[in-house]
C-alpha cells in the first residue's frame, strides 16, 4: 500500500487524486469548495427541482397545507421558511436545488426595481431568493434559479400594453401586432437585475421553453439575453427544457410528470438520459394537494395533472445511480416537488426523499462528483431491465471506476464484465462500503471481479471500486468538463465539444464577430498535448489561463489554413424489400459540412418501416466532388470524410485551468472534440 500511495503522490499532488487514493485505502482528505462551482455542474448527479409560485390570476399554484391559497405574493414570500427548507434538502442529501425566481404571470420572489418600473405589484417585498440561497449554501447545497423569459401570455391586458405583448393564440403573442423590441427590453432589464443580485452565488439559470414547437426564438432574442446574463458573471450556466432547440442555452433538460417511461412504479422500466432529467415525485412541481390527500385542491384549466404514482425510495435511489451512469451532459436527476406556503411537503415526499439520501450516503462518492464511465458506457434510452449487470461511473480525475452492480449474478460470487471500451487496464479493486479487497482478473475476454468470502450482493446496488493502472491509455482531461462559448448555433451547443462524441460539435453563430470557446478543467492541470478536431478559421489562437477572464492569457499556438473535405448527402433510404423510408433530411441534419459519424437505423429514423426485419440504410453521397454510395445494416455507424484535426504538442508542459480557442475574425468555428492530455512524468 505505501509504495503505491507514494508513487501516486509523486505523480500528482492534487486534492482529487489524494481523495481517490484515500477512498481506495481508507484514508480521507478535505476537499474545498470550488469558487467557480458552476463549472462542476456536469459532475453533479443528484438535485431537486422546486416550484414555489404565486400565479396571480394566471394559475392556482403553491397552496397552504389545508388546501387554501395564500393571501397574495407577499404572504407567500413572507411565510417561506428558508432555514427549514435548507434542512430538508440537506436531509435528502442533494447536491443542488433548482428553485423558482418567477414562473406564471412573472411574480418575482424578491424586491425588484425593474419590475416595479414596468409592472408595479409583481415583485415581493421580502428577498426570498436571497434568504433561500444563503440558507442552502450554508448546508452545502448549491442553487440554480428557474426563470421564464416569455410568459407575457399570462399578463393582464394592461400589463401586456406596458411590456409590448399583444394577446395572440395560446402562449404566443400576436406576431403581427406586438412590439418584440419592447418585450425584449423588459426581459433583458429583468434578467440583468437578477444576475446582478445573485449571479455570484448561483450555478446558473433555467430558462423555460414555453413552446412545444421549439420556436421561442420568435419571441425571445436569445443571443441578446445570453450576453445580458453572462456579461458580469460568465460562469453562469444556462439550461432549458429541450424540445429540440436549445437556442443559446448550454444544455437541455427533460421534465417528466408520471408519463412516458415513468408512468409505472417499476423503476427498472425507467429510461436513462444523457441530459439532466426532472421527475415529479409529488403531485406536480409545486405543492397542489392538501396535506394527507393526493388530489389537487384547485385544478387549473391551464395545467394538466397526471395520476400520482407513489414511487418507492428504492426505485428513486436505483434510478439516481442509473442516471449517473449515462448522464454525460451533467446534472443527473432532479427529483421534483414543492413545499407548502409556510413549510412542509405533500404526504410522503420528504420521507421518501430522506430515505433516498440515506441509501446514497454510504456510496455517495460513486454517484456525486462523477462522470459516466468511458470503460463501460451506458447508452441513453436503456432501462435497468435491459442491463446484464449494471452501470459504471468514473471519478473526475479518471483514476477510479465505480461498478454499480444493479443486477447481480444469481448463485455466484463472481461477475464477468466485457472488455473496457476505452482499452483501460485495472490493478486493484475493493468494495466501497466495507473497503474489503475484491479479487480482480483482466484478460482479452474481459474483466472478472469476485466478492471476498462472507460478502453477498446487495439487492439494491453493490459498488466495487476499481483502480486504473498507470499503463492505461492517457486520460482526456477535458472529457465532460464545462465548455463555454461566445455564441451558439441552434442544436450545436457548447458542451458538445467535450462530450466524447466526434459526430456532434459546438458551432458558433454565423454572425459571431469573434467566435471563441474555452474549456474549464476544474483545477490547474499540467498539460503537454491538446487535440482539437473541427473547423477553425486561420489565425485562431490557443490560449491558457488560470482565470475565467483570461486576463493574463498565454498563447500556446496559432492555427494555419487547414484543408477540409466537402460532403453532400444526396439520398438516404432506410428499410428492406419494397418498404423504404426516406431519411435524407435526418442524415443531412446529423452530418457536418465535411464529415458524418452517426449511427444508422432506427436510431436515426425514429420509426420502424418494417418491424421485426433486419433492415438496411442506403446512402448516396458526394465527397470532395466524387460520387459514392454505401449500404449498411441496422444500427451500423456511417463514417464519411473527416473534419481537420489540430494537434498541439507542447515542448514544455503548461500548467493551466482554462484553455481557450479564439478567432480574430468573424465566421463560424466548429469543434467536434476538444481533448487535453496531461504531461507524462
Amino acid at each position: 500500500m505505501s509504495s503505491f500511495l507514494t508513487k501516486r503522490m509523486q505523480v500528482r499532488k492534487l486534492h482529487s487524486v489524494l481523495a481517490a487514493v484515500g477512498l481506495l485505502f481508507g484514508m480521507t482528505f478535505p476537499l474545498h469548495a470550488d469558487p467557480a462551482a458552476a463549472a462542476n455542474y456536469r459532475t453533479m448527479k443528484y438535485g431537486f427541482f422546486v416550484h414555489y409560485v404565486w400565479g396571480g390570476d394566471a394559475y392556482s399554484a403553491t397552496i397552504n397545507k389545508d388546501g387554501t391559497m395564500p393571501a397574495g405574493l407577499d404572504d407567500l414570500a413572507k411565510r417561506f421558511d428558508a432555514e427549514g427548507f435548507a434542512r430538508d434538502l440537506s436531509a435528502m442529501g442533494v447536491e443542488y436545488v433548482l428553485f423558482t425566481a418567477w414562473h406564471a404571470d412573472m411574480n418575482l420572489l424578491y424586491p425588484s426595481k425593474v419590475m416595479e418600473k414596468w409592472r408595479p405589484g409583481h415583485s415581493a417585498k421580502r428577498d426570498l431568493i436571497g434568504d433561500m440561497i444563503k440558507a442552502c449554501k450554508a448546508k452545502g447545497v448549491q442553487v440554480l434559479l428557474y426563470t421564464h423569459p416569455r410568459d407575457g401570455h399570462d399578463f393582464t391586458d394592461a400589463d401586456m400594453a406596458k411590456t409590448g405583448w399583444v394577446r395572440g393564440e395560446g402562449s404566443n403573442p400576436d406576431f403581427n401586432r406586438w412590439d418584440k423590441a419592447k418585450w425584449n427590453d423588459f426581459i433583458n432589464e429583468t434578467y440583468g437585475e437578477l444576475v446582478d443580485r445573485y449571479g455570484a452565488d448561483i450555478l446558473g439559470l433555467y430558462l423555460d421553453e414555453g413552446s412545444g414547437a421549439a420556436d421561442s426564438y420568435r419571441v425571445v432574442d436569445y443571443p441578446r439575453l445570453r450576453k445580458t446574463i453572462t456579461a458580469k458573471h460568465p460562469h453562469v450556466l444556462m439550461m432549458q427544457n429541450d424540445y429540440g432547440n436549445l437556442y443559446t442555452a448550454d444544455l437541455g433538460n427533460q421534465e417528466v410528470f408520471y408519463n412516458g417511461a415513468f408512468a409505472t412504479p417499476d423503476g427498472d422500466q425507467w429510461t436513462a438520459n444523457k441530459i439532466p432529467i426532472s421527475i415529479v415525485v409529488g403531485s406536480i412541481f409545486w405543492a397542489a394537494c392538501p396535506e394527507g390527500k393526493n388530489e389537487p385542491a384547485q385544478k387549473s384549466a391551464k395545467v394538466g395533472f397526471y395520476p400520482h404514482i407513489p414511487y418507492t425510495p428504492e426505485s428513486l435511489f436505483r434510478h439516481t445511480v442509473f442516471q449517473a451512469g449515462s448522464n454525460t451532459d451533467g446534472g443527473g436527476i432532479l427529483w421534483a416537488a414543492g413545499p407548502y406556503a409556510g413549510g412542509g411537503w405533500e404526504t410522503g415526499v420528504l420521507d421518501r426523499m430522506k430515505r433516498v439520501g440515506e441509501l446514497i450516503k454510504p456510496i455517495e462518492r460513486s454517484i456525486k462528483n462523477t462522470n459516466p464511465s468511458t470503460s463501460w458506457p451506458t447508452a441513453p434510452g436503456t432501462r435497468i431491465a435491459n442491463l446484464t449487470w449494471g452501470v459504471a461511473t468514473q471519478s473526475t480525475d479518471g483514476l477510479l471506476e465505480y461498478l454499480h452492480v444493479l443486477k447481480p449474478p444469481t448463485g455466484a460470487s463472481s461477475l464477468e464484465l466485457p472488455p473496457p471500451a476505452d482499452g483501460r487496464k485495472f490493478s486493484k479493486a475493493v468494495l466501497l462500503k466495507s473497503r474489503k479487497p475484491v479479487a480482480l482478473r483482466q484478460g482479452a475476454e474481459g474483466v472478472q471481479v469476485t466478492l471476498p468470502d462472507g460478502e453477498r450482493w446487495d439487492p439494491l446496488d453493490t459498488v466495487i471500486v476499481v483502480q486504473v493502472s498507470t499503463d492505461s491509455p492517457p486520460v482526456n482531461l477535458a472529457l465532460h468538463r464545462s465548455f463555454r462559448a461566445s455564441s451558439l448555433e441552434a442544436k450545436n451547443y457548447a458542451m458538445l465539444a467535450v462530450d466524447g462524441d466526434p459526430s456532434s460539435a459546438w458551432v458558433s453563430a454565423p454572425d459571431d464577430p469573434a467566435p471563441a470557446g474555452f474549456v474549464d478543467l476544474g483545477e490547474v492541470r499540467t498539460v503537454s498535448r491538446i487535440e482539437i478536431q473541427g473547423r477553425l478559421p486561420s489565425g485562431t489562437v490557443l490560449q491558457a489561463s488560470d482565470d475565467f477572464a483570461f486576463a493574463n492569457a498565454k498563447t500556446l499556438a496559432t492555427s494555419a489554413d487547414s484543408r477540409t473535405s466537402v460532403l453532400e448527402i444526396v439520398k438516404a433510404m432506410y428499410g428492406k424489400g419494397d418498404q423504404w423510408l426516406d431519411v435524407t433530411e435526418k442524415l443531412r441534419a446529423a452530418a457536418q459540412p465535411d464529415s458524418v459519424n452517426v449511427k444508422l437505423g432506427i436510431s436515426l429514423a425514429g420509426v420502424d418501416p418494417v418491424p421485426n426485419v433486419l433492415k438496411e440504410t442506403k446512402v448516396d453521397y458526394i465527397l470532395d466532388g466524387k460520387p459514392g454510395s454505401v449500404t449498411l445494416v441496422e444500427e451500423a455507424i456511417l463514417r464519411l470524410g473527416a473534419p481537420p484535426a489540430w494537434t498541439i504538442e507542447l515542448p514544455k508542459p503548461v500548467s493551466a485551468r482554462f484553455l481557450r480557442v479564439a478567432s480574430p475574425q468573424a465566421g463560424r468555428c466548429a469543434i467536434a472534440e476538444f481533448r487535453v492530455f496531461a504531461a507524462v512524468k
